[in-house]
């Protein structure tokens, strides 16, 4: 997700902080009492376990609750954690925890192989998100436990455990063990699961999009080879696939092929408002200081490396006494550059055409074909120059025929030779993986010519050169579309797709964002058009099928509208809202998360969205080439949006990172890391309110079948479907106690059962 920077949140927390002093976060529930049950005390250590609803900070205290069997409960087809914690007296060196199988009196077995143990590690906090946060260790990080760990006296050592039951598991309890045991010391700690007698579904209710950024995998992970790429990204859709989450686009090693043919020049637009003759030239824009723009020949040119060439054009510039750079470069007869055998040189244009030439002389005998940039400024390293040329008649004339070998320097386009190829080949089978297989609820769809921008700025889409709104463009849109939109209906995943092209509109850009969707609804009606929304913009639901609004900004009369029409409602989280909106941080309340999900019930949104997953570096806060460790520095910081090098402008703590690189020294340490990756607690959390939200469904479901039955069972049932304000009242007023939700989630379970 893109950010923004909200003022309005930062003004209110102001306005708070004078009127009262500013409540802290507390994940130690100090104010209710504490949590969690003591099995074990000792001279050696003390022994307890929690619900893995809970942030265990390093110095959370014992719990005086005594309970030395750990107890769950779960649904089939769910994973169900706690938390095992220990604190030794003394260090305490090769400490080993292991799990025993789970077991039911009729001899149904849950493998240990379905056990997960993970280790609770702490990232530090230097810089709270807000006020309500504070600085210190804050539980993150979950690697797996797989060695004997050193334990450091008067400090909690947490571990997480997960238990996944099989979606075919029989209902019952089942009985096991962990073990746990150093040098000198050991203990088992008894675990009772039971496992209700109802599944659920294998593809989430609610619908997720969630980025991940594969090179910053590569970066981090020391990725070398594409082989090692697709090993590495296969086990992050794993994961994904495991938190019951969607990536935005698990796409991207399997892409749509696409092929334009018939357009002979890329990198420009055809304008047939300014030009020489005929009905266009060629015009070639940059607008960056941090890049070179350029248009170019698609494909290579053949030449008779014996003669002697002249290249010739015609052009003029938006600004008087314009320089820019025009060349070719040299390709042998198996198509590789001949790298010192260039021809580059810098023009001068300005408002009226001017004619001018590049003396190519004789070519190197290895020459076989040439290649044609134009560049609308000087070429520099650091792309700092800008402008505005057209360019139109570019002749490659061969001296010695005095022929124009290169025809489509004329700039002349036929739209009937345009032929767009598309290969669905390789998307088509991955869709069967990750949709079919993986339950993946959606992806993002990116579609070739179309414009973008966030409240920060914005582009008009081109196609092929063709400016968004020119009858070209709205022909080949027309064509393209029809095909994207034809496949998936084919393959049965239409509707999986978002088309999330814009961020975060201004009011200024919400016409130009009406303009675009209804394009695409124009060509491909039946093709999802998805907006993010962090203002009360105007109302674009006639031409986008799902809006996705920032939390705190949430319009219940617009949400109701909506579902009325069958279209959808999401929420996201990013750097904003803070407190005392729900939020996603690092060192804000443990609920958070999966309160999310509570909250997306009680209004009735369908899914939900976070920017990114692995955001691990910001390249404006960081000095040139070195990679922020996000399991030392918890502080996720500010790229983009024209943010100056070096200046460090806080998003949060967490901020769309919910995993962590296997490389825990990415500046130091070279090897190749590829395996499962480290997720984080606040994932773990996500995941569970996931499910929470599939209890809820499957009750309203049940309910729903049994319309116009009476019984004081679906009464009990109805009233449950109402969560209650002491549980959740509005997005910034619900419970900070997980025990709320965890007993509510109960309830909910029996009257599941009762229904079935």
């Amino acid at each position: 997700m893109m950010k923004v920077l909200f003022l309005s949140v930062f003004v209110v927390m102001a306005s708070l902080a004078v009127s009262r002093e500013a409540p802290k976060v507390d994940p130690n529930h100090l104010q209710t009492g504490g949590y969690g049950y003591l099995i074990h005390e000792s001279r050696d250590c003390s022994v307890w376990w929690a619900e893995g609803a809970y942030k265990v900070m390093r110095d959370a205290p014992t719990p005086t609750a005594k309970d030395g069997k750990v107890k769950m409960w779960s649904a089939k087809n769910e994973y169900e954690s706690f938390i095992l914690v220990v604190k030794p007296t003394s260090r305490m060196e090769r400490f080993r925890v292991a799990a025993s199988t789970l077991e039911d009196d009729r001899g149904n077995v849950i493998g240990n192989a379905n056990i997960t143990i993970r280790k609770v590690e702490y990232v530090r906090v230097r810089k709270p998100t807000d006020s309500y946060a504070f600085a210190g260790w804050w539980p993150d990080p979950l690697p797996l436990y797989e060695q004997p760990e050193t334990l450091f006296p008067a400090e909690n050592q947490a571990f997480w455990v997960t238990v996944k039951v099989p979606a075919d598991a029989k209902a019952g309890d089942y009985s096991g063990n962990l073990h746990l045991n150093s040098d000198e010391w050991n203990l088992t700690v008894p675990v009772r699961l039971h496992v209700w007698d109802f599944t659920l579904p294998h593809t989430p209710s609610i619908r997720s999009g969630f980025g991940f950024n594969l090179s910053e995998v590569r970066n981090y992970d020391n990725l070398q080879t594409p082989e090692e790429e697709k090993e590495a990204f296969d086990y992050y859709m794993q994961a994904f696939r495991d938190y019951k989450i969607s990536p935005y686009n698990p796409f991207q090693l399997n892409p749509i092929r696409e092929e334009i043919t018939g357009v002979a020049w890329q990198g420009g637009y055809f304008d047939n408002q300014i030009k020489q003759e005929g009905n266009y030239a060629y015009r070639i824009e940059d607008n960056s200081f941090t890049y070179n723009a350029e248009g170019s020949s698609v494909e290579l040119i053949p030449v008779n490396s014996d003669d002697p060439y002249t290249l010739c054009w015609s052009s003029c510039s938006r600004e008087e006494g314009q320089n820019y750079l025009v060349g070719v470069e040299c390709y042998n007869a198996e198509k590789r550059l001949i790298t010192f055998e260039n021809r580059f040189e810098n023009f001068t244009t300005g408002r009226e055409w001017k004619r001018d030439e590049l003396n190519l002389s004789t070519l190197d005998h290895e020459v076989k074909f040439l290649k044609i940039r134009l560049f609308p400024t000087l070429r520099t390293a650091s792309g700092e120059k800008t402008g505005t040329v057209w360019f139109d008649d570019v002749r490659l004339v061969n001296n010695r025929s005095g022929e124009n070998e290169f025809p489509a320097g004329n700039f002349e386009v036929n739209l009937n030779d345009i032929d767009l190829k598309m290969d669905f080949t390789d998307f088509n089978r991955a869709g069967k993986r990750y949709f079919d297989d993986f339950g993946f609820t959606g992806y993002r769809l990116s579609l070739r010519g179309l414009g973008g921008g966030t409240f920060h700025s914005r582009s008009a889409g081109v196609f092929a050169g063709f400016n968004q709104g020119s009858d070209e463009y709205n022909l080949l849109m027309e064509r393209y579309l029809a095909q994207i939109q034809d496949n998936l209906e084919r393959g049965g995943w239409l509707g999986k797709e978002y088309i999330y092209w814009f961020d975060e509109p201004s009011v200024p850009d919400y016409p130009f964002v009406k303009e675009t969707n209804e394009l695409i609804k124009r060509y491909a009606p039946k093709l999802t058009t998805f907006l993010t929304e962090h203002i009360d913009g105007p109302d674009l639901s006639d031409v986008t099928d799902i809006s996705c609004t920032i939390w705190h900004k949430l319009k219940h009369e617009r949400i109701k509208q909506m579902n009325e029409r069958g279209l959808e409602c999401w929420s996201y989280l990013c750097t904003g809202p803070k407190s005392p909106w729900i939020t996603l941080f690092i060192d804000h309340d443990a609920i958070n998360m999966r309160m999310w999900l509570w909250g997306s019930y009680k209004h009735k949104l369908k899914g939900i969205l976070v920017w990114a997953t692995n955001y691990w570096n910001s390249g404006a806060a960081s000095p040139p080439g070195y990679l922020q460790n996000p399991w030392e520095e918890a502080m996720s910081y500010t790229t983009g949006y024209d943010t100056p090098l070096g200046v460090q402008r806080n998003w949060g703590n967490g901020d769309g990172r919910f995993f962590y690189p296997l490389n825990r020294d990415p500046n130091n340490d070279g090897k190749t890391y590829i395996g499962y990756p480290v997720p984080s607690l606040r994932l773990e959390l996500l995941r569970d309110g996931i499910e929470d939200y599939e209890y809820l469904t499957m009750l309203e479901q049940l309910v729903n079948s049994r319309k116009g039955v009476k019984n004081k069972v679906l009464e009990e049932a109805r009233q449950l479907l109402d969560i209650p304000e002491q549980i959740y009242t509005n997005e910034q007023t619900y419970s900070k106690n997980p025990r709320d939700i965890l007993e509510y989630r109960q309830k909910v379970a029996e009257s599941i059962l009762k229904l079935k």
